[in-house]
């Protein structure tokens, strides 16, 4: 025991004491170069090229062959669904200015525009027109009364007054079928012509009348000549028109325009 003292206070313990500092010093040189070895065995499996890329699972057959089946023509599909025929390599040749081939599998236009006629013409008779050409010398009054140079009194003017020459020719207003021709007491010689809508046109004042009931006139065809009306018997020459829907009176200028 004592020589332990004495060993412990020498240079013993000492040289133990630095026996003991190495050996810590190797171990922990081991475990670093362990640990070091260890990240770079664990980096270049990571860097490894099989290592970065994912394993993939198969693939059936059926998808890696869609190459193999080649794409529709956009055309040929969009042919086929909407029934449109095919146009033919020669339609450019066929000297047609729309471009369709005649024939079977040609592009034809739709019946309802097959069927249409030629726009009519500036020059076609107009629906409805004057009987006579002169300017309006009274215009119907409606409900409202107006005075009456000839009879004296107030009443309802229930149509049109066109001037016009003494024996100028008198005019169909409109297209339709003659009605009646007759000799009124008050209107002279009416002739009645009845339109596609069932209104009936009264052209009062046309003497030498040139149509009969059953006739059918068109607009502008020449119906008689001016004549006299003795209701309105002290205005100027003219023709008195009138037009009845039933039993209503309608103003003969706004339907001619």
């Amino acid at each position: 025991m004592e020589q332990i003292k004495r060993f412990l206070r020498g240079k013993g313990f000492a040289l133990a004491l630095l026996a003991c500092l190495v050996a810590a010093g190797a171990a922990g040189v081991w475990a670093v170069r362990a640990v070091r070895n260890e990240l770079e065995k664990s980096y270049e499996e990571l860097t490894r090229p099989e290592a970065s890329s994912a394993p993939q699972a198969a693939v059936p057959d059926t998808d890696l062959k869609v190459e193999d089946e080649p794409w529709q023509d956009v055309t040929e599909a969009a042919n086929s669904v909407a029934g449109v025929p095919k146009a033919e390599s020669g339609a450019a040749s066929s000297g047609s200015s729309s471009g369709a081939v005649s024939g079977a599998g040609s592009v034809r236009e739709p019946s309802a525009l097959q069927g249409s006629s030629a726009p009519a013409s500036s020059s076609a008779a107009p629906a409805c027109a004057q009987p006579v050409t002169g300017r309006v010398l009274n215009a119907c009054s409606g409900d409202e009364l107006v005075y009456n140079k000839t009879l004296g009194d107030w009443r309802t003017h229930n149509g049109v007054d066109y001037a016009c020459a003494q024996d100028a020719a008198v005019s169909a207003p409109v297209n339709g079928k003659v009605t009646a021709v007759e000799t009124d007491g008050r209107w002279g010689s009416v002739v009645s012509i009845e339109d596609g809508e069932g209104r009936v046109w009264r052209v009062c004042g046309t003497a030498d009348v040139q149509v009969k009931a059953g006739d059918t006139v068109s607009t502008g065809q020449t119906l008689g000549r001016a004549g006299n009306i003795p209701n309105e018997c002290t205005e100027e020459t003219h023709v008195h028109l009138e037009v009845l829907e039933g039993d209503k009176y309608l103003d003969p200028a706004k339907l001619i325009g």
